[in-house]
């Protein structure tokens, strides 16, 4: 009976749960009471003496033998071989991964550059694109110089545009003889069922063209005179005719969205000479032209502002 090296208890060296130190002490332990260093159970003492992962050749001093002796020795070599390729792995895997780290680093680079110069192009194109779009609105407006606008005329069964707009034409004292073209523009619109009954459908305007830009002008400057359907159609319809410029699409769109925004901050709203232009009132001196949306909402934080 020997005594455990660690806890001092009695053990029986025949007994399996024991073990012998291979740290070169011999002595004895309990197997939980052993101290795993890499692939040795060593006591205490012997686990803290140097490094612990010094291969070591423990051999029995009385069994000595050169075929032992080269036994142990090739046990540790295969051992060192195979940590050394297990090193040489992880080395060519590591080169490996380096090697795909600076590729993609290259590729990141790459596709930065790439993606600046297609950021430039695409501010380049947005430039190019506003400004074929304002080329096209001009030539559009252009069209529009000798083109006048008849609104709310009253639009009737079977009529006959060049009669109407001849007699408009004469209320007004203006010549007919410059009138190119007259025609209604848009879908007819049906009548609207009320409880009251039919409820007739607004008139389409009337789009007059004429041969030359000054006849249009003497149109436009009689557009304050004021002139109803009943001296028209010699009926007692008091609703007023309008004479406006005639405007693109993209401007009309403008020009409704910029009195549905500013008002009732703008009292004024119209549209003159190509150009939508608004102003508080009618007293003030100050008057905006609206070219696109950015200026309708330019003048709505201004009065956010003016408000705070």
């Amino acid at each position: 009976m020997v005594q455990c090296k660690k806890c001092k208890l009695f053990v029986s060296t025949a007994k399996e749960d024991t073990i012998k130190c291979k740290g070169g002490c011999d002595g004895i332990l309990h197997k939980k009471c052993a101290r795993k260093v890499g692939l040795k159970e060593l006591c205490d003492d012997c686990g803290n003496k140097g490094s612990p992962t010094t291969p070591r050749i423990s051999l029995e001093p009385g069994n000595v033998t050169v075929e032992a002796l080269l036994k142990e020795v090739n046990k540790k070599l295969e051992i060192v071989y195979n940590i050394e390729k297990k090193v040489q792995e992880m080395s060519d895997r590591i080169d490996e991964y380096s090697e795909r780290y600076g590729e993609l680093v290259e590729f990141k680079e790459r596709a930065e550059s790439k993606i600046i110069a297609l950021e430039r192009k695409n501010v380049y194109l947005q430039k190019c694109n506003v400004a074929l779009e304002e080329r096209v609105e001009m030539l559009e407006q252009k069209e529009k110089e000798k083109v006048i606008e008849l609104a709310c005329v009253d639009e009737l069964e079977h009529e006959k545009l060049d009669e109407v707009v001849a007699s408009i034409a004469q209320k007004l004292d203006l010549e007919t003889e410059d009138i190119e073209q007259v025609r209604r523009v848009g879908a007819p619109k049906k009548k609207v069922d009320t409880e009251l009954g039919d409820k007739q459908a607004r008139a389409r305007p009337i789009v007059v063209t004429m041969r030359t830009k000054a006849a249009r002008d003497q149109w436009i400057n009689k557009r304050k005179t004021r002139l109803t359907n009943g001296a028209i159609f010699g009926n007692n319809n008091q609703k007023r005719i309008y004479i406006n410029e005639d405007m693109t699409k993209f401007k009309r769109q403008l020009f409704w969205s910029a009195k549905n925004q500013l008002k009732p901050t703008y009292s004024y709203v119209w549209f003159q000479k190509s150009n939508i232009l608004v102003k508080k009132s009618e007293s003030e001196k100050k008057i905006y032209n609206i070219r696109s949306e950015e200026d309708i909402k330019s003048l709505i934080e201004n009065i956010g502002n003016t408000a705070e």
